[in-house]
């Protein structure tokens, strides 16, 4: 869709609001299938109104009074932050007895500690297991959630604007819905221009787990003097001082009087660019990010054009914040948190679609089956959090032996499979041989012990020992067996007549 299709008198953003939050629970769902999540924003009338979502269900009541003990709870917390609740002592939140569920539920409050605008409710199945509920999925996405809440109120407030903004509305309506950073980049240079004039523009960013360093993300223009990738501490320039403000700067090289430089100390001193304007991505003292527009001669800024191009700054920043949080969210939903593979349904899901695409053009596909030898005496001995330190280190290894384009995934407990794409067997038995060779000779040393682990290995190749996924990995399971049986620490190939477990 073209930026000049849009009707601007008439657009209606609460349809992709709506789109992007039924997405993130989507991957809750998928993450837990069985519960059922619940979205409700302040109606300022000191309670909170349920919003009307596909999944809701005659669980809840439509408005819940801020008077309910873990709403009281929620709004005297000093961070933004998921929590259980006990369901009883909560008994007023809910217009069905929850007697079949499970007797504590989870809210994740959206926004800000002083100014929430309202909280995700998740009713867990009875069956489930506290232990297995990760908070921090229901922070990510209750985040998430009010990122696309924010940018698509700032698309509601502009329509109230006059035609000067027009423009402006229809950069952001394309950032609420376009699909990577160098898209928004380059729509930010096209339009941008109405307002200000500039040659390049930039987009830094402050990685959390880097504070003391930015990084150059991304440039649309020449990259004169400054590259794609590099970082430069987060001290003395000019860029520096709004990630740590919060507030923008305007530097103009024929009335500078800053000793600082605009990326690193000094450097305007054979800068390029006459003029540079830095915005910051959010408001807010060590922020995210800054949008730093460059032009090679100067000019004056209305104070206009600068509150346009930092609601442009801030809309980018709700944005980009969304792509970062969609991107773990699908990690929780793809990877195993103990091992960092691939899990069983993301596995499976790979598996198919390699299987589909070495039957269309007639490719080899060979699949592994591993098993820890006598892993359970491991856990036995030495208890489980040795026997998830052992894992994760067989994790690794495997990761080291085999090639990037093969799928490494945990198939459950201590089995692993491992999905080979474009490699005959031969190849296939030389890489399962060194997976059993690093994990005996890998030194597993925790908590002053050092301990001995083997691996059995099946191997099945496609279509030779089965046509589709079931008969593969029950092949490869056959093999992985009588690997076992030979006492272990070896790479079996499938042979007719090989049973698997379940059927020894």
């Amino acid at each position: 869709m073209a930026l000049t299709d849009i009707d601007l008198a008439n657009i209606d953003s609460k349809p992709f609001f709506k789109s992007q939050v039924q997405h993130l629970l989507n991957i809750l769902y998928t993450i837990y299938p069985e519960i059922s999540v619940y979205l409700y924003v302040g109606n300022g009338e000191h309670g909170f109104e349920l919003q009307n979502l596909p999944t809701n269900e005659t669980h809840l009541f439509d408005i819940i009074p801020s008077d309910v003990p873990a709403i009281v709870d929620m709004l005297s917390a000093q961070a933004v932050e998921s929590s259980f609740i006990q369901n009883q002592a909560n008994s007023a939140m809910f217009s069905t007895e929850p007697d079949d569920w499970a007797e504590f539920s989870v809210i994740s409050p959206m926004g800000e500690p002083a100014k929430l605008l309202g909280f995700l409710l998740t009713i867990f199945p009875k069956e489930l297991s506290r232990e297995t509920v990760s908070l921090t999925v229901f922070n990510d996405v209750a985040a998430s959630v009010a990122a696309n809440s924010i940018t698509s109120n700032l698309l509601d407030s502009y329509k109230d604007r006059s035609d000067h903004l027009s423009v402006m509305l229809e950069v952001n309506t394309h950032l609420n819905v376009a699909a990577t950073k160098t898209d928004f980049l380059f729509e930010i240079t096209r339009f941008g221009k109405y307002f200000i004039q500039f040659d390049r523009a930039v987009l830094v960013l402050h990685p959390e787990n880097t504070p003391e360093y930015f990084l150059i993300d991304s440039i649309e223009g020449d990259e004169k003097d400054l590259q794609q990738g590099m970082s430069y501490p987060v001290y003395n320039s000019l860029v520096s001082k709004v990630i740590i403000s919060g507030h923008h700067f305007i530097y103009k090289k024929s009335n500078k009087t800053e000793s600082e430089g605009i990326y690193r100390t000094g450097d305007y001193e054979d800068y390029p660019y006459d003029q540079v304007i830095g915005f910051p991505l959010v408001k807010v003292k060590n922020g995210p990010g800054v949008l730093v527009l460059e032009s090679s001669r100067e000019y004056p800024v209305k104070q206009s054009e600068l509150a346009i191009f930092e609601m442009i700054s801030q809309s980018l920043g709700a944005a980009l914040t969304r792509f970062s949080l969609y991107e773990r969210l699908n990690n929780y939903a793809t990877i195993d948190t103990l091992t960092h593979l691939y899990n069983l349904r993301a596995l499976k899901q790979r598996f198919e679609e390699e299987l589909a695409r070495a039957g269309r053009y007639q490719n080899s596909l060979v699949v592994l089956f591993l098993d820890l030898d006598k892993f359970k005496l491991v856990n036995d001995t030495y208890g489980h959090l040795v026997g998830d330190f052992v894992l994760k280190e067989i994790s690794q290894i495997i990761r080291d032996s085999i090639r990037t384009s093969d799928i490494p995934g945990r198939y459950g407990g201590e089995e692993f499979v491992v999905i080979m794409v474009n490699a005959d067997a031969a190849a296939c038995m030389a890489s399962a041989k060194r997976i059993c060779a690093a994990v005996r000779e890998h030194p597993f040393e925790v908590n002053e012990m050092s301990i001995d682990n083997k691996i059995s290995i099946g191997l099945s190749e496609f279509p030779r020992d089965g046509e589709t996924m079931q008969d593969l990995i029950q092949s490869a399971d056959a093999a992985m067996y009588t690997a076992k049986r030979r006492g272990g620490d070896q790479v079996v190939k499938y042979e007719k007549g090989m049973v698997p477990k379940s059927r020894a």
